[in-house]
């Protein structure tokens, strides 16, 4: 059986909060529910059990369909990274998502989400997918 060909989404952005607010809003429910799904979709459900091991849940909701996704926490350094598995509900392939987070200038953000080990048919849509939550955390944040 051949292995199917993985590679990596990146996608980059300043951000108008310090490294411990957007730290913290990848790990509160409530913020996660602000921006954790592409347009035009919303969140319509979600649970953070925000410790090392602790489980991710969300839900997007999109006009024609609702996508699940589950993960856990693999890696927690404040302020720094946030990291965790990513599965869908219409996926067998289990890839990891990461948000590294740096200081730009006196109040900003850095961020780089990376989401590894994903199918490679799928990079471009999950790159317009990060980039669109990327936009959506900056207009949350911005407030």
């Amino acid at each position: 059986m051949t292995q199917p060909e993985l590679a990596s989404a990146r996608v980059e952005r300043v951000l108008p909060a310090v490294p411990e607010v957007v730290y913290d809003a990848w790990l509160d429910a409530d913020a996660l529910r602000e921006f954790m799904c592409p347009a035009p979709g919303h969140v319509s459900a979600v649970a953070v059990d925000a410790r090392l091991g602790g489980s991710l849940r969300v839900v997007m909701s999109f006009p024609d369909h609702d996508r699940e996704i589950t993960g856990q926490f693999v890696a927690l350094d404040r302020p720094q990274r946030v990291c965790f598995t990513w599965n869908t509900d219409v996926e067998e392939h289990e890839s990891i998502v990461t948000i590294l987070l740096a200081p730009h200038g006196e109040d900003e953000t850095h961020m780089t989400i990376i989401h590894t080990r994903q199918l490679a048919t799928l990079v471009r849509s999950y790159r317009d997918g990060w980039s669109s939550i990327a936009d959506a955390l900056a207009d949350h944040l911005a407030g």
